[in-house]
């Protein structure tokens, strides 16, 4: 019978073992979180004229309030992802769903503009908040083999809670009102929280990088496959040893000019994506498309987010950052010019907007994918977090835009032109970032050689 083993290399033994059904069960878990951040983004897109009607307000000015949420999840996803890696990926993750469930709810009982700008904030903190701990969850749960993929395939979930709140606010908007879709939205993550509470594991190389907790660790190693380990058996990883949650590291080390030149696709996918799927609603309702038939168009962007960024990942794997990035953000510009020249017609906004889902979901897929690679575990959390919060950031920064050219009388073609220059900027910075990641991969290479 062999000896245990005194060391285990936990880098080698996830990037080498099989994915195992533990860790296919620690991915859906964070895909389930991620599915909420989805549904509500839309929501309050397809609920803004019912809203508007309720608190007395004209829809051109919701502007503030859809973004109201937003300057939430862009404090939270900057807030939370450098705490997580201070005090862990679950911990934090328990904290967001909490705040997402709680908020959301409230959501529906807001009586006047302050209130419900108030709870949109802090249900935004807790959606903001979460992003972080799901995606480094997964990355470090993944073989590397399969990291870019599994990572994409979690974060599909969004654009999947698009599509399914979009189809689901069809039937409550008719049956139950629009309040109805908060209660629902609100009520699940916390059932939710129960199932984290009692499945999900904190990360495993969070464990050892910086609680040191051998027993947490050998029962994660259990489930993994390892048993039978001596009692004192030593767990380590092969990354760099840096100071959790220090901001300052995402720009040591080389990786600042690709901090810099990724935070800009993440700004201008994530603003294009929801000026789209927030102020469509409103442009299709001033043609005098019934609210259901909105609802119905906008899964449409759910669906096509669902099939890009659950493909990014595997695309970039396959045919390079290059290949596949590049030409997503420049279809999503054209697909977004489209949508502005279809938004009288059921169809052509359905088809647009579909396929500004799937190329801009894709590039914004892979940008989150390749924020997960560039970090090292100990600020791979606030490294993600603070490209989400650029991300949220453009989220903020378009809709107001938008807003604020259809206050001034713009047609619809003519403001979703200018919003598409977001995808055309996206594309350059790409290109940009792929230069960096190819040089740096070459001096990698030669340090290892040397």
């Amino acid at each position: 019978m062999p000896n245990a083993p005194d060391e285990v290399n936990v880098t080698r033994l996830i990037d080498n073992g099989p994915l195992t059904g533990f860790q296919i069960g620690t991915v859906i878990c964070c895909a389930l979180v991620n599915l909420f951040d989805g549904i509500d983004t839309q929501s309050i897109g397809v609920a803004a004229p019912f809203i508007a009607d309720g608190l007395g307000i004209k829809l051109a000015n919701f502007g503030p309030i859809f973004s109201s949420a937003l300057v939430g999840a862009t404090i939270g996803a900057a807030t939370f992802g450098r705490l997580a890696d201070r005090f862990g990926r679950k911990t934090l993750l328990l904290v967001a769903a909490s705040i997402i469930g709680v908020f959301t709810i409230l959501t529906a009982l807001a009586t006047s503009v302050s209130m419900l700008v108030a709870f949109r904030i802090l249900a935004g903190l807790g959606l903001g908040g979460a992003t972080p701990c799901v995606i480094s969850m997964t990355a470090e749960y993944a073989p590397a083999r399969v990291r870019a993929s599994l990572v994409t395939l979690m974060w599909s979930s969004f654009p999947f809670g698009g599509m399914i709140g979009g189809l689901m606010n069809t039937y409550l908007l008719v049956h139950a009102g629009w309040r109805a879709i908060f209660y629902i939205g609100g009520i699940i993550p916390l059932a939710l929280v129960v199932v984290l509470l009692a499945y999900l594991p904190e990360s495993i190389k969070f464990l050892v990088t910086r609680r040191n907790d051998a027993d947490a660790v050998r029962r994660i190693v259990a489930r993994l496959g390892v048993r039978d380990l001596a009692a004192g058996t030593r767990f380590l990883i092969e990354e760099e040893r840096l100071a959790g949650g220090t901001i300052r590291h995402l720009f040591t080390r080389g990786r600042a000019l690709g901090t810099l030149f990724l935070w800009v696709p993440f700004f201008m996918g994530f603003g294009v994506l929801t000026v789209v799927t927030l102020w469509t609603p409103a442009l299709l309702r001033m043609n005098g498309i019934s609210a259901a038939d909105t609802a119905f168009v906008i899964a449409f962007n759910g669906l096509g987010g669902f099939i890009g960024q659950s493909t990014s990942g595997r695309l970039m794997q396959r045919f390079g950052i290059m290949a596949a990035l590049f030409p997503a953000f420049l279809a999503g510009t054209a697909a977004t010019v489209l949508l502005g020249y279809g938004a009288a017609s059921v169809a052509i906004a359905a088809t647009g907007i579909g396929l500004v889902g799937l190329f801009l979901g894709l590039g914004t897929g892979g940008a989150i994918a390749l924020a997960a690679l560039i970090y090292p575990t100990p600020i791979r959390s606030t490294g993600v977090g603070a490209g989400m919060a650029m991300g949220r950031f453009g989220q903020i920064v378009g809709p107001l835009i938008a807003g604020a050219l259809l206050g001034a009388g713009w047609s619809a073609d003519r403001i979703m032109i200018v919003i598409a220059g977001g995808g055309l900027i996206g594309a350059i910075f790409v290109l940009l970032f792929w230069a960096w990641y190819a040089m740096r991969e070459r001096q990698l290479a030669a340090q290892a050689t040397a």
